[in-house]
């Protein structure tokens, strides 16, 4: 088989697999292409000098990129979690794909500025598989510790793991390969690979259409054994977007909650950009329950980003940003930038309709949480961490290089948050 020299060095090792093997899951084609270590595309964005894949200049944003005020409310809630389990003398927090490492900066720079008393026990280890070359404080996953008492954090780690697709025939779970086909790669069908796969999908089966695909993650079990492995006693906290398994694998998703994000823009074809784009799907929070609860975690809450920060009292520092303001502590283009960064967290529209799960293993009293209660403010009058502040470089939502801004919406063509993550493929490019 003569191989295009247009194709690049991945895909040719795909091709050639291909020619070998046969066709290969979607999972494997994921893997590859997201983690290969030479050429995958978190290896080289996070490995090249100026290139990385979250914020203004890279495909998407998160929260922990958008405002400091995340990272320090995620902060205050740790301590509360560490004060429930009788203010051990370490406390270990454990982040798991910690990406870049602004949530562990954020957060320590929050505890040592506000909370003394916490600072004195917080021991922060951030992991991730693919860590950036020029970040010190980010190991990757051979370095997660073993039972630790404090608490597991991820956000959005979840929605990157590799996933298997399928594609319902003839009333009939089947599943979706990658072939390689004159000269193009292509979408394949076949019988599932994994029992699994139409395990997780056949109780629904009688109300999807023909035609319907889907996703289904098989890794999320070694990652719940991973969280069991480092966690003895203490918390979880689990932050991305995704439904549980009844809406996951509802008959008006036809198309599937697969998404790809390249420079901000957004499409459902990873069969394009192979290795310099990245490739995400919504998380089966079922499956997140289930496979916790098999290792003796159970859940204590689980509810919007927004009630979760609203309830541990980012209205309080909405507040501090405006006396700031008045005082002109804060310059009016200081305070705008602020307000809009946190804002951003807590929009319906976006950020805020992501996710928290909250998970507890060996803890005797688990209705304390103020993010999942809102029984009080944690925020309790300190003052809001902000922008010009933060030892770590976040996104300017004000700013012209800002996607989302509105001098810029050439960039997405118009498309804002709600629809980067909806559920609606029509807003979607090929």
């Amino acid at each position: 088989m003569t191989i295009p020299k247009s194709h690049t060095a991945l895909e040719k090792r795909l091709i050639e697999h291909i020619a070998k093997y046969g066709p290969v899951t979607f999972e494997s084609f994921m893997n590859v292409v997201l983690y290969d270590n030479d050429q995958g595309y978190y290896p080289t964005r996070r490995r090249a000098s100026g290139s990385k894949p979250v914020g203004t200049d890279g495909d998407y944003f998160t929260s922990p990129i958008t405002h400091p005020a995340f990272g320090g409310l995620l902060a205050l809630q740790l301590r509360e979690m560490w004060q429930i389990l009788d203010s051990p003398s370490e406390f270990t927090v454990v982040e798991m794909g910690a990406g870049d490492g602004t949530l562990r900066s954020d957060i320590l720079e929050y505890v040592q500025r506000q909370l003394p008393d916490f600072a004195q026990a917080i021991r922060y280890i951030a992991t991730d598989l693919v860590p950036p070359t020029n970040v010190n404080n980010v190991n990757d996953n051979s370095c997660l510790p073993v039972n630790v008492v404090g608490c597991i954090i991820s956000n959005e780690l979840l929605d990157a793991y590799p996933f298997n697709r399928f594609i319902v025939q003839n009333g009939v779970v089947k599943e979706i390969f990658v072939d390689y086909q004159n000269g193009e790669f292509v979408d394949s069908v076949s019988n599932v690979s994994e029992p699994e796969i139409a395990a997780r999908v056949d109780p629904f089966l009688r109300s999807l259409p023909e035609g319907y695909r889907g996703e289904v993650n098989l890794r999320l079990g070694y990652w719940s054994d991973s969280v069991s492995a480092a966690l003895r006693r203490g918390y979880v906290i689990t932050v991305d977007y995704g439904y549980d398994r009844p809406d996951l694998y509802e008959s008006s998703r036809g198309e599937g909650s697969m998404r790809c994000y390249y420079q901000h823009t957004l499409s459902q074809d990873p069969l394009r950009r192979i290795g310099k784009q990245d490739i995400t799907s919504h998380v089966d929070f079922t499956a997140v329950d289930h496979t916790l609860m098999v290792n003796r975690i159970n859940r204590v809450g689980r509810l919007s980003q927004r009630q979760f920060l609203l309830n541990l009292g980012i209205e309080d520092f909405l507040h501090d940003i405006t006396v700031r303001a008045l005082t002109k502590e804060l310059s009016r283009s200081q305070s705008q930038e602020n307000f809009t960064g946190i804002e951003a967290l807590i929009d319906l529209q976006g950020l805020g309709k992501f996710r928290v799960v909250v998970h507890s293993k060996n803890v005797d009293d688990v209705h304390r949480i103020t993010g999942v209660t809102g029984c009080k403010s944690l925020v309790e009058g300190r003052t809001a961490p902000i922008l010009n502040n933060s030892e770590a470089t976040h996104a300017r939502l004000l700013r012209s290089s800002n996607p989302f801004g509105q001098d810029n919406a050439e960039l997405t063509n118009g498309m804002t948050w709600e629809q980067l993550f909806c559920d609606d493929s029509s807003n979607i490019a090929n």
